[in-house]
C-alpha cells in the first residue's frame, strides 16, 4: 500500500474510534505500529498511530475505574445503584 492510503485508513480508524468504538484504535495501532516505526513513515500516520495507542489506553483505564467504582460502590448507591444494574444479583 502506499502512504497516502496508509495514512486514510489510520485516519479514518482514528476518527471511528472517537465514536465509541475503542477496539479500532487497537486494531489500528497493532496493524500499523511497524510501519510508522519505519524512517520513510509519514508523520501523520505516527500521530494516528500515536493517538490511536493514548485513546485506547485511556478508554481502558477509564472503564477499569468505573468498573472498580460500580462494583465495590454499587451498593452504598441505594435505589440509583439498582437502577443503572442490568442484573441484580440475588441476596444483595
Amino acid at each position: 500500500m502506499s502512504a497516502d492510503e496508509l495514512v486514510s485508513i489510520s485516519k479514518k480508524m482514528f476518527y471511528g474510534g472517537l465514536a465509541f468504538l475503542p477496539f479500532l484504535w487497537l486494531i489500528n495501532f497493532m496493524y500499523l505500529f511497524r510501519t510508522s516505526r519505519k524512517p520513510s513513515a509519514p508523520p501523520a500516520l505516527k500521530k494516528y498511530v500515536y493517538l490511536s495507542m493514548a485513546g485506547c489506553v485511556a478508554w481502558f483505564v477509564a472503564m477499569t475505574t468505573w468498573y472498580a467504582v460500580y462494583v465495590n460502590k454499587r451498593t452504598s448507591w441505594g435505589a440509583a445503584g439498582d437502577q443503572i444494574t442490568v442484573v441484580i444479583p440475588k441476596g444483595v
